[in-house]
């Protein structure tokens, strides 16, 4: 199989494993605090019942991709700006406030998210189309993308 990139696109991507006990030390040690601080509602919601802390594992290694593949040194983004949400049973990305800001400058047109976790591990890979060259314009977004492929 051979990937084709349109002209004027290149691909980004991200790759993280995270611990699922770090997860769970977390949420054992802080509670909601922890957890409306990185995740958002309808993450929370995704992710109850028996596998929770595997799910919130994977969204947060998710998290960490999207930071990679944004490749940006001291990024000023709060996790819960980023977002893995279902749709149609698959995750898809959602970014908000500076996040979706960042991802408009570097021309983010499409996006592709995938998560897996056993006992132990979550893993996610993050891919992107974005635009080659974005023109330098001195107005940034607030809109509030969903990037799915």
């Amino acid at each position: 199989m051979t990937l084709r990139v349109p002209p004027g696109f290149r691909i980004r991507v991200g790759c993280d494993v995270t611990p699922v006990s770090d997860i769970a030390d977390s949420v054992e040690r802080f509670g909601d605090r922890y957890l409306t601080r990185v995740f958002g509602a309808v993450e929370l919601a995704d992710c109850a019942g028996v596998d929770r802390v595997q799910g919130l594992a994977a969204r947060f290694a998710a998290k960490e991709a999207v930071f990679k593949a944004f490749a940006v040194a001291d990024l000023a983004v709060a996790p819960a700006e980023i977002e893995v949400v279902r749709v149609a049973g698959l995750p898809e990305l959602r970014l908000f406030g500076a996040a979706a800001e960042l991802a408009a400058q570097q021309g983010w047109r499409q996006s592709e998210v995938t998560l897996s976790h056993t006992d132990c591990h979550a893993m996610a890979v993050v891919m992107v189309l974005a635009e080659s060259a974005v023109p330098a314009s001195g107005t940034r977004t607030t809109s509030q993308p969903t990037l799915s492929g």
